[in-house]
C-alpha cells in the first residue's frame, strides 16, 4: 500500500477524537441550565414570566418570586438579572396596600415581600412595609380567629398561612412591627377546627373537603406559631398523604411523584410532590420516599429549555414552567440542602448534555464515530499487514 493511502484514515481518527470531545464541550451543569431558563424569563418591566415563550400576561408576583427564589439558590448575589425587578415588586406591594376588592391579595403580598428580600431591596422601604403590615392585620377575623382576604366571606387556612408568613417576614424588616402580639393560640385553634376526622386531613375551612395542599398550609402555620405540639394526629395525616404517592413502576414517568388524586399512579405533579414531601418531612414521617422521589423530580428537568415541567399528556413539546421549577427546587432542597453548593459533587452541579444541540444529532455522531473507529482500525490493520 502506498504511503499516501494512510492519510484518509488519519483524518478519520482526528474526526473521531473531535467528535468524542463534544461530550466535554456541550456538557453543562443542571444549575447553570436552570439559571439560563430563569434569566430568560425576565422582561423589561422587571417582572418574570412563567414560560420562556410566555407573554406579559403570565407575569405575577408568584412567577417573579419563583424565578428569583431559584436564581438566589444558584447565585445569592443575583448579579445576572436586571435590578429593576425590585421596583416592580415595590409597585406590587403598594398595590396591595392601596387596593380593595381584589381577591387573593394576601398570598400576592407575601410573594412580593419575599422577592424583595431576595433582592436585598427592603432597606429603604420600611414605611411601605409598615403600611403593608397594617393592611395585613386588618384581614384578621376576630370571630373565627383566622384570616380572610378582600371579597372572602370566611377565613381560610391558605389565607391564614400566607398572612402569618408575611407578618413573620415583615417583622424582621420593620422597626415598629411586633410578631409576638399575634394571638398564636387563637389562630392555632382556628387551624385545628379545620381538621376532618373522617378523612384524617385538613380542609380549607371548617366543614370543607380535606386535601394535601390545605394540610400543608395547616401544618406549616402551626409550626411557624410553635403550636405543632397541639396536633395529635400526625400518623393519620401521614397515611392520608401517602395515598397520593405514585408507586406503580409501570408508569415510569410518574413513579416517585405525587398526584392530585389519591391512588392515581399516572398523574404525578411537581406542585403536589412539593406539598406532600414537605408535609411528610415536617411530620418526620417514615413514609417519605427519599431516593425514588428525588430521582423523579430530577427527571423532570426539560432537555428543551432546561426548567422543570410535569409529564405532558400530548406528544408536543412541554415547555418548562417557573412555578413548577420552583416546586421542583423546593423539593430537591428538602432532600439535599447542599444541592446548589459549589463543590463538583453537589447534586445540581451534575453535568448534562446541553440539548440545544439535538439529541438525535449527538446520537448520530456517537454511532458514526464508533463506525469510523472500526473502519480506521481496519485500514491500519491492512496497512501494517500489506493485504
Amino acid at each position: 500500500m502506498k504511503r499516501h493511502t494512510i492519510l484518509p484514515y488519519l483524518f478519520l481518527l482526528v474526526f473521531i477524537i473531535s467528535s468524542i470531545s463534544i461530550d466535554y464541550s456541550v456538557a453543562t451543569s443542571r444549575k447553570d441550565l436552570l439559571e439560563e431558563f430563569c434569566i430568560s424569563n425576565q422582561i423589561g418591566s422587571g417582572g418574570f414570566k412563567d414560560y420562556n415563550n410566555g407573554t406579559e400576561d403570565s407575569i405575577s408576583e408568584f412567577t417573579t418570586l419563583a424565578n428569583l427564589f431559584i436564581l438566589h439558590e444558584i447565585d445569592p448575589t443575583l448579579t445576572k438579572i436586571d435590578s429593576i425587578a425590585g421596583f416592580w415588586l415595590i409597585d406590587r406591594l403598594n398595590v396591595f396596600i392601596s387596593t380593595t376588592g381584589t381577591e387573593k391579595t394576601i398570598p400576592e403580598a407575601f410573594y412580593a415581600l419575599e422577592g424583595l428580600v431576595f433582592l436585598n431591596a427592603t432597606s429603604n422601604e420600611t414605611a411601605t412595609i409598615d403600611d403593608a403590615i397594617t393592611k395585613m392585620n386588618n384581614f384578621y377575623n376576630e370571630t373565627s380567629h383566622g384570616y380572610n382576604g378582600d371579597n372572602s366571606p370566611i377565613s381560610t387556612i391558605s389565607d391564614t398561612y400566607f398572612a402569618i408568613e408575611f407578618l413573620h417576614l415583615a417583622n424582621t424588616l420593620s422597626s415598629s412591627a411586633n410578631f409576638s402580639l399575634i394571638n398564636s393560640t387563637e389562630i392555632a385553634t382556628f387551624i385545628l377546627s379545620c381538621w376532618d376526622s373522617e378523612d384524617n386531613a385538613f380542609a380549607g375551612s371548617p366543614g370543607g373537603d380535606a386535601n394535601p395542599i390545605d394540610s400543608f398550609f395547616a401544618i406549616q402555620t402551626l409550626e411557624r406559631l410553635e403550636k405543632l405540639n397541639l396536633f395529635n394526629n400526625k400518623e393519620e395525616l401521614s397515611d392520608f398523604i401517602d395515598d397520593f404517592y405514585c408507586d406503580d413502576p409501570i408508569f415510569e414517568s410518574h413513579n416517585g411523584g405525587y398526584s392530585f388524586t389519591p391512588n392515581s399512579p399516572s398523574s404525578s405533579s411537581l406542585m403536589m410532590t412539593y406539598y406532600c414531601v414537605s408535609l411528610q418531612n415536617t411530620l418526620n414521617s417514615s413514609k417519605l420516599h427519599n431516593e425514588t422521589t428525588l430521582n423523579w423530580v430530577l427527571s423532570r428537568q426539560s432537555p428543551y429549555d432546561f426548567g422543570f415541567n410535569d409529564v405532558s399528556s400530548t406528544s408536543g413539546v412541554a415547555y418548562s414552567s417557573a412555578k413548577l421549577s420552583y416546586y421542583a427546587v423546593r423539593s430537591i432542597l428538602i432532600f439535599d440542602d447542599d444541592a446548589f453548593g459549589t463543590r463538583n459533587n453537589d447534586l445540581m452541579n451534575e453535568e448534562l448534555w446541553d440539548l440545544s444541540t439535538s439529541g438525535w444529532l449527538i446520537a448520530a455522531l456517537v454511532v458514526g464515530s464508533l463506525g469510523l473507529a472500526a473502519l480506521a482500525g481496519y485500514g491500519i490493520y491492512r496497512y501494517k499487514n500489506r493485504i
